[in-house]
């Protein structure tokens, strides 16, 4: 037997079948376990954003330090090249003291050399030939 298929009878089982998924729709939204799962969800969500905020939090916590201990070496380097500079400055200032505190004596020095000299000077003969006769 061949069941006859109508326009009518499409059109109800359509709506039939429309019914029924709106009626297990709302079965399942008065579900009170669905509830129970949207809060889990709920606690899951907000527990993974505060260990992404913890985690965020400690990242720039580190990097802060990061930052400090990178400024704290700057800073040490900068004081021992200006440490290293101060006594190049006072080396070089010690030297140059010392330098010029020698100069008189040297130039003392170089007088006495030449008054030397010059009376060595006075006591050979004038002339080559009386340097031979001498001698």
């Amino acid at each position: 037997m061949m069941k006859e298929d109508t326009f009518r009878t499409r059109q109800d089982n359509a709506r039939d079948a429309k019914q029924k998924l709106l009626e297990r729709f709302r079965t399942i939204a008065n579900d009170p376990g669905l509830e129970q799962r949207r809060a889990e969800r709920a606690a899951v969500t907000a527990a993974r954003e505060e260990r992404a905020a913890a985690k965020a939090a400690e990242q720039r916590r580190i990097a802060e330090a990061k930052a400090a201990e990178e400024a704290r070496i700057a800073a040490e380097k900068a004081a021992e090249e200006k440490r290293i500079a101060d006594e190049k400055a006072a080396e070089e200032a010690r030297l140059e003291a010392e330098r010029l505190a020698a100069r008189p004596k040297i130039i003392a020095a170089s007088k006495y050399a030449l008054a030397a000299s010059a009376i060595a000077g006075m006591n050979m003969p004038r002339d080559r030939n009386q340097q031979r006769k001498a001698s």
